[in-house]
């Protein structure tokens, strides 16, 4: 799945300049507490570890509902230029807030959220999961979610299932990528 990530991202970079936006929230989530804390784990259970990353994700001050409807999202998202992941219900659109690019986000054909890729411009105080954001290190990581379940110089991986991890990319010690597939 993240190899077609990877792919669909790209592909969505392409042709992601001069976008219409074509799909609109319907809902407006009420405020949501947007204090996000440290993740301290000895458990073996890192797929609980994911769960907890998946439900404390804040994107422009509010928690974002990964687990439910890209409808569920307040008005200012929107998404636009979708591009189908082949053989699969699930398509890669540009992710907008208030009409700014802020990444890519995976929808099912019910507009069910099932990944999110936010760039690495937007800053920490507009985007973090538990607390650790783009200007965080690899220390930081470890330090707030324990050990990854896979390693390598390149990345830490949480999660043992494709279809839920969160993928931290680097560049050095610092953070270049996250992705989160849910």
């Amino acid at each position: 799945m993240r190899k077609i990530f990877a792919a669909i991202f790209i592909a969505a970079a392409a042709l992601s300049v001069g976008c219409g936006h074509d799909i609109k929230p319907s809902g407006n989530n009420s405020n949501s507490d947007t204090t996000s804390e440290m993740i301290g784990t000895t458990s073996a259970e890192k797929q609980d570890i994911v769960c907890e990353m998946l439900d404390n994700i804040v994107l422009y001050g509010e928690k974002l509902p990964l687990s439910s409807s890209f409808d569920d999202l307040d008005d200012n998202y929107t998404a636009a230029d979708p591009i189908p992941y082949e053989g699969r219900d699930i398509s890669t659109y540009t992710l907008y807030y208030k009409d700014k690019n802020i990444g890519f986000i995976d929808l099912s054909k019910d507009n069910e959220l099932r990944g999110l890729f936010i760039d690495d411009d937007v800053p920490d105080s507009d985007f973090s999961i538990c607390g650790i954001g783009y200007g965080s290190g690899k220390d930081d990581i470890v330090k707030a979610f324990g050990e990854p379940n896979v390693q390598t110089e390149g990345s830490f991986i949480y999660g043992e299932s494709e279809d839920k991890q969160v993928v931290f990319g680097f560049n050095g010690d610092k953070i270049r990528s996250i992705k989160i597939f849910c």
